[in-house]
């Protein structure tokens, strides 16, 4: 982030100054019938001014990461007090959004800048950090964000009806649940705020970023998998502790999922870099400014914007085998199974979960750097299996094919397309 008077990204300080004032100027126009809403935009706006101002005459990194704070309070602060009108939700995390566009994902970061090295992490076939990488990951992210939007829009009280084009009012009986009341703020509208961070963090960086800001690499996964995982969590509990199903909820989570196996590589690549910068005793100084990686090459496949293989070189280090489809639809059938089998409370309730679960890993061991995660499903269908002492009829006969299919499509490993270097003996 290089600040003086040559800088070609000199006109996002401006930018962000505009941002602030137009805050402030909203203050009097949309803000009127919440008066918490109307200090934190005034406050916001200020502080925008005031950072945009000093980050415009000094060369120090914290005014953007400062700047970048206030954009996510301005994510959170319509869903903190529960902004009466769709405008200031709009207006409010739009602001937000743009704000961590401006600071800290368009300027290029110094400390980045200078460190040298190539972008190939030692022995792998292609770049886990290459912007072709990248994009489906900030797409989902986005879809995500959509789904999640709409369902606050309902919860936030600007929509009269929430649409559900498979289960009927059951997204509407999902986040109107006590569980979804739980939360002090709407819980879709948490989700939507989060995949927003998402997407502009899987535009931060360079494609070289796996080891020239490996910080921010750990930071992006430590916000994609868990958020994966709670969606899991929260499928789970659809139908054991409200009772419907959510068609929003399961798209997003399907994201989320996506998310994962395709991040899961780059992932891969810093912590094995830290681990080698463990190795030398100089782990603290390379997590947080980064270093050059023995071994990188340069990065003479990945493909140009207009090229053909913009779109096949998207996928590279996921495949598709057809036995995770397959072990992913039996997961699907575990979950929808016992409304059309009418099991026991406990089966029932045993099969939403494993078969959320086995969906799960089902899809993230796509990824091949972690192919070896299916194994999970191996100890699933055990546990399948074990379950037949409790089932009868119909249900016993659907647990018998399910267990033994997932054990037995748990040994194939699929076709591993790339290299990994010294990741691939853990590739089995």
């Amino acid at each position: 982030m290089q600040n003086n008077a040559n800088d070609k990204t000199v006109w996002t300080h401006y930018a962000i100054i505009i941002l602030g004032l137009w805050l402030i100027a909203c203050t009097f126009s949309f803000t009127q019938n919440s008066y918490p809403i109307a200090v934190s935009d005034l406050a916001a706006g200020v502080l925008l001014i005031g950072l945009g101002l000093y980050d415009m005459k000094t060369q120090k990194v914290w005014p953007r990461w400062a700047l970048a704070v206030v954009a996510v309070w301005l994510q959170f602060a319509p869903l903190a007090f529960w902004a009466p009108e769709a405008v200031t939700y709009l207006n409010d995390t739009l602001v937000g959004a743009l704000v961590i566009a401006l600071a800290v994902i368009i300027p290029k970061d110094p400390i980045e800048e200078a460190v040298g090295g190539a972008a190939i992490p030692e022995g792998w076939s292609y770049n886990p950090s290459a912007w072709p990488q990248r994009i489906p990951i900030a797409f989902l992210g986005f879809l995500a964000w959509m789904f999640a939007r709409y369902m606050a829009s309902y919860q936030l009280g600007y929509l009269d009806n929430v649409y559900d084009p498979v289960f009927g009012d059951g997204t509407r009986d999902v986040i109107t649940s006590a569980v979804s009341k739980d939360f002090p703020v709407a819980d879709a509208g948490l989700g939507a705020m989060a995949y927003t961070i998402e997407t502009l963090m899987a535009a931060h960086g360079g494609v070289r970023r796996w080891h020239t800001i490996p910080w921010f690499v750990v930071l992006f996964a430590i916000l994609v998998v868990p958020l994966g995982f709670t969606s899991i969590v929260l499928i789970m509990l659809q139908p054991i502790m409200v009772g419907h199903w959510c068609f929003w909820c399961l798209l997003t989570a399907v994201c989320m999922l996506f998310m994962i196996a395709l991040a899961i590589d780059e992932v891969v690549a810093v912590l094995h870099f830290l681990h080698q910068a463990k190795k030398k005793g100089n782990l603290s100084k390379v997590f947080w400014r980064g270093g050059d990686a023995p071994g990188e090459e340069e990065d003479k496949r990945s493909p140009s914007a207009a090229s053909r293989e913009m779109i096949p070189s998207m996928t590279w280090g996921i495949s598709f085998p057809w036995h995770l489809w397959i072990t992913a639809a039996l997961g699907l059938w575990l979950m929808f199974s016992p409304h059309l089998l009418e099991e026991k409370e406990l089966v029932s309730d045993l099969d939403h979960i494993m078969g959320a679960l086995i969906v799960a890993v089902s899809i993230i061991s796509m990824a091949e750097v972690v192919r070896a995660l299916r194994f999970i499903n191996f100890l699933f269908g055990i546990i399948v299996l074990a379950m037949l002492f409790f089932t009868v009829g119909a249900g016993l006969i659907s647990h018998i094919i399910v267990g033994l299919a997932l054990i037995a499509l748990t040994i194939p490993r699929g076709k591993i397309k790339e290299k990994y270097g010294a990741w691939e003996k853990y590739i089995v």
